[in-house]
């Protein structure tokens, strides 16, 4: 059978050719139909096109043997009365070309399968002729991340039959999967299925079980069952295959039988199936590490009123920004309740807007002032940038506010019903964002001042009162608080350089903290350094280092007399410093420790879960593999915004590539800002990317950083043009780095998993643990826009 193998030496403009005549072979009027196609060939072209014709139609009697030749696993097929060795690849290519070739088994069939894509001999000849060819580089797979789908969690409440048998998959588009059954439930299935199509999250297809139907005399089974793809995984030893888990969406009486009879034969078990219970803990691990490193700050309102701030180690600047010389908290007003009545209108399902404030320091007191866009006309937004922006108070802040839906509420009767009746008053959930950019500031001030007078501001000055009663909790249930606290009450005085000498008690104290309460109001402010005399203690210890102890106000409320302090340097400081902590050693029995209020761990959960649905940003997770950081994963909502969207088609549609944001800044923007040290306010970075966009498809991405234009005109034409070409996207990237990517709830989690299944669980907390660094970005494009004034 040597033509079998023989390779076709036609030049590549007539294969087409013959691929046209190969369905009409076996036709009676083949002769006329040949002369017509050929006409324009010459004879001995027409010649030799009709010998390689009779060629690859010669009928073929060889066995395709792929095992070893493809990169894919090989099963026994009986096809045309022989025992052929498959892929999944292979069997599909000989359903889709078996009608082609006139339903017969011929040589060109057989060269066609065994000359697959995933062939070896084929991929390395793709792989030589990459390496010599210049114009299409390889993609970087340095770049490649997988999506992990945020505030969705996929539970399972039977148990699945773990079964290997064919499965047929018929997709949209008339196409034909051939796959591998992994295991089967009542209500849902896993499938192992070629790599070689495109298969979508929602994505409905019917699935037939052959041999299932003829070992069950069950013809339901071969006319197919309706599902619903929920998952798709990869398979990272070997890419040829991917996972799929589906949810049955039709009628379920033949599978549900079908596994009753296997149950009943003693050569099937079942078996708990932890899969699912897998990926759900190690998306809610990304997501504990999300939010332990998140600079966006999570808020939740009832009605027009604040009421719980979400705290993370990386977005506590914004939280102490709002706080005035008391160190007391006034982000309530940057939340009027008139902001709040129009971006939480019933009826939207998500309002954004963009607010403009800065601080000013007037007779040793703090006043913020603050506006949104709507809010202001373009002279008013003209001044408060020109007067604003050349302060280090200046900020720049996206707030995003979405409604509480009811379903979401009714989940919470599962995860947290004793937390029902306190979060059934939340009606909004909000996202404040810093989008400040230091090196940007001059942005603000490109256009002429306007001929106003600085009254024309006075508006939008927050009042100093009421300060904001809303708590704020960290993510975490664990103590905030570096050393324990006591009651105990003494009296003191209380003497600064330029106000009078007070007199007061003490509420609670520790080693290095104090909290008191004057007889009357005294007007301090944070920061200022006040002396202490605790003059009672000092009568009963005349030696004792008692009187005028150096201490720093943290906090004074706002009638003046409760103050909170922390103690100050110097040599007078430290011997203090080691009193109390002699006097707490020695009495610590019968001094009374206060109690840090910490959130309980359900009513965290509940927040996660009403959080983690409405992002309005792309987290992503990097890693270091081979001492070269590498991205991890990416995580988003569904359906999907628009930048994994370009993403996924900077990968050619197969996974997601961030490429165009990484390629030749990795460290800049990778290794130098996640080395493990410890930092509290992110780095960013300010870029624009320009998007060539041909037959609805993206073509290319450029991009670049703002600081790598050489002038501000540079920037403004680099977006005329991008709009003009295909689109224009601007972004701002954050990145730290993981130092512990683990969370107390995390670990609450895979302790759960370890008693199921331990070596999971292991493998979910090294893959944690092997993160080093994470990032979020924002479309920032409105921003840049309103900024630059490019309309």
């Amino acid at each position: 059978m040597d033509q079998c193998i023989k390779k076709s030496m036609l030049p590549d403009d007539y294969k087409g050719l013959i691929e046209k005549l190969i369905p009409v072979y076996d036709s009676d009027d083949f002769e006329d139909v040949f002369l017509l196609m050929t006409s324009e060939a010459s004879g001995p072209a027409r010649l030799q096109i009709k010998m390689e014709l009779n060629r690859i139609m010669a009928p073929c009697r060889q066995v395709v043997d792929l095992r070893g030749r493809v990169n894919g696993e090989c099963r026994p097929y009986e096809l045309g009365g022989l025992r052929h060795w498959l892929d999944d690849v292979a069997i599909n290519t000989y359903h889709k070309r078996i009608k082609h070739f006139g339903g017969k088994f011929r040589v060109g069939l057989y060269e066609a399968l065994m000359n697959t894509r995933n062939n070896f001999r084929i991929l390395h000849q793709q792989h030589k002729q990459e390496t010599h060819t210049a114009e299409t580089p390889r993609r970087d797979t340095q770049f490649d991340a997988s999506l992990i789908r945020f505030g969705h969690y996929l539970t399972r409440e039977e148990n699945r039959l773990q079964i290997t048998t064919p499965v047929e998959l018929a997709l949209p588009f008339k196409q034909t999967v051939h796959g591998v059954t992994s295991d089967l439930s009542c209500s849902g299935a896993k499938f192992k299925v070629p790599s070689a199509f495109k298969y979508n999250l929602g994505m409905s297809v019917k699935a037939t079980f052959p041999q299932m139907a003829e070992k069950f005399s069950d013809p339901r089974l071969a006319k197919g069952v309706e599902y619903r793809i929920l998952g798709i995984d990869d398979n990272k030893d070997n890419d040829s295959f991917k996972w799929l888990r589906l949810k049955i969406t039709s009628d379920n009486t033949a599978i549900k039988q079908a596994i009753e009879q296997s149950l009943r034969q003693s050569h099937h078990r079942t078996k708990k199936n932890h899969e699912d219970e897998v990926i759900k803990a190690r998306t809610k691990g990304y997501e504990h590490c999300f939010l332990k490193h998140t600079s966006s700050m999570p808020m939740f309102f009832a009605g027009n009123k604040l009421e719980y701030c979400l705290l993370t180690e990386h977005n506590r600047h914004i939280w102490d920004h709002w706080h005035d010389e008391r160190n007391q908290p006034v982000i309530n007003h940057l939340l009027s309740t008139e902001r709040m009545a129009t971006l939480g209108k019933a009826g939207l399902k998500q309002c954004s807007t963009l607010i403009y404030s800065f601080c000013h320091e007037h007779s040793q007191k703090s006043f913020f002032y603050s506006a949104a866009l709507p809010e202001m006309t373009m002279e008013e937004r003209q001044l408060f940038w020109h007067v604003g922006a050349v302060r280090n108070s200046w900020r720049v802040s996206r707030l995003t506010v979405y409604p509480i839906e009811q379903d979401c509420l009714d989940e919470l009767q599962e995860i947290a019903p004793e937390m029902v009746d306190k979060l059934s008053v939340l009606t909004h959930i909000g996202i404040l964002q810093d989008l400040t950019n230091e090196e940007a500031q001059q942005d603000y001030r490109l256009t002429m001042k306007p001929q106003l007078s600085g009254k024309a501001l006075q508006p939008f000055r927050h009042p100093r009162n009421p300060v904001s009663d809303a708590k704020a909790i960290f993510f975490d249930p664990k103590p905030q608080r570096c050393e324990s606290r006591f009651m105990f009450e003494t009296p003191i005085e209380l003497s600064s350089s330029d106000l009078p000498t007070m007199t007061g008690a003490t509420v609670d104290f520790s080693i290095s903290g104090l909290n008191l309460n004057l007889h009357q109001p005294l007007p301090l402010r944070r920061g200022q350094e006040v002396s202490i005399s605790f003059t009672e203690l000092q009568k009963q210890d005349k030696r004792a280092p008692l009187t005028h102890i150096p201490y720093r106000v943290i906090r004074v409320s706002p009638n003046h007399q409760n103050i909170q302090l922390t103690t100050g340097s110097g040599e007078s400081a430290w011997r203090g410093e080691q009193f109390l902590r002699r006097l707490i050693q020695h009495n610590e029995s019968k001094l009374t420790q206060t109690e840090e209020p910490l959130p309980t761990g359900d009513l965290l959960l509940a927040m996660h879960r009403m959080l983690l649905t409405h992002l309005n940003m792309i987290p992503y997770f990097t890693e270091k593999v081979d001492h070269k950081m590498k991205i991890r994963a990416i995580c988003s909502n569904y359906p999907l915004p628009a930048l994994p969207k370009i993403f996924n088609q900077a990968a050619g549609g197969n996974g997601y590539s961030l490429e165009p944001i990484f390629r030749n800044r990795v460290k800049r923007m990778l290794a130098e800002t996640m080395r493990p040290v410890e930092i509290h306010q992110p780095y960013i970075h300010e870029m624009y990317l320009k998007l060539h966009i041909n037959g609805g498809r993206i073509q290319r991405i450029d991009s670049k950083l703002r600081d790598e234009f050489d002038n501000t005109e540079q920037r403004i034409k680099f977006i005329r043009e991008a709009k003009k070409q295909g689109g224009f996207m601007a972004l701002r990237i954050t990145a730290v780095p993981v130092l512990n990517p683990m969370t107390a709830l995390t670990g609450l989690e895979l302790g759960a998993l370890a008693k199921k299944i331990l070596h999971r669980a292991r493998a979910l907390e090294m893959e944690f643990t092997s993160l080093a660094g994470c990032g979020e970005m924002y479309d920032i494009t409105d921003e840049v826009m309103v900024r630059l004034e490019v309309g």
